[in-house]
């Protein structure tokens, strides 16, 4: 019925066209949102006065900015790269993070700011072995891209990372004084987003900053970082 109102319009606008000698258009448009961007398909009809119909059909796209928050917890294993310590090793502990992030979300890139509680350990080894433990908070900023898969994405990104120590032990002594507080360094994730909004990740950190605030000119020691996690965004 809408089809038949619709056609007989149509013709009757046409009809009226030839009988005035004049060209009359009538121009629909649709909208969808598809991977972060808005698509409107526009499509006019021209009848002339010769009665020729004319059909013209073209698409804009609008890329969309949109912001989601989210939590993630992972499990890690870090050590430290030693420098000017030949007697000595670093081997991995296990550790873990939690915090928040909020993703800004464009088309097929993303930036994802990060708020992590870490939790850290490492053992040295030597002629006696000493495990360090360290608490530090971390803002990680990654630059992001996304490459959609059926109703989830794949997402890689690269970034640096901030940290500022809250506390870190040796066994069984303080190290407090020996430690540096701030950390800054780099990192990359890489890993796989549901459409249901939950997130499987791995990522890599590597410091830059020398950890130690003694006898530094000669040692150094900077964090690595391998962690595996998930994350759930709202």
């Amino acid at each position: 019925m809408h089809k038949i109102i619709i056609t007989s319009a149509i013709t009757l606008i046409a009809s009226l066209g030839q009988i005035m000698g004049q060209t009359t258009s009538t121009t629909t448009s649709q909208s969808q949102n598809r991977k972060g961007k808005t698509e409107t398909y526009t499509q006019t009809e021209t009848v002339k006065p010769n009665g020729q119909t004319i059909t013209t059909t073209t698409t804009t796209s609008t890329v969309n900015g949109q912001v989601f928050f989210g939590l993630k917890v992972n499990a890690n294993v870090s050590n430290f790269f030693l420098k000017g310590m030949d007697d000595v090793q670093s081997t991995m502990g296990i550790g873990f993070s939690t915090g928040a992030f909020m993703k800004i979300e464009s088309g097929y890139f993303a930036i994802q700011y990060e708020l992590l509680l870490q939790n850290k350990s490492s053992k040295l080894e030597s002629l006696t072995n000493i495990d360090y433990k360290q608490w530090a908070l971390e803002l990680p900023l990654y630059l992001m891209g996304q490459i959609f898969t059926g109703s989830g994405k794949i997402f890689i990104g690269a970034g640096p990372y901030v940290g500022m120590g809250l506390n870190a032990t040796q066994s069984p002594e303080s190290i407090v004084p020996v430690m540096h507080r701030w950390d800054f360094g780099v990192g990359v994730i890489f890993g796989y987003e549901f459409g249901s909004g939950i997130s499987l990740n791995c990522n890599y950190q590597a410091g830059l900053i020398n950890r130690l605030s003694a006898e530094k000119e000669n040692m150094s020691m900077k964090n690595q970082t391998v962690s595996l996690g998930i994350g759930y965004k709202f």
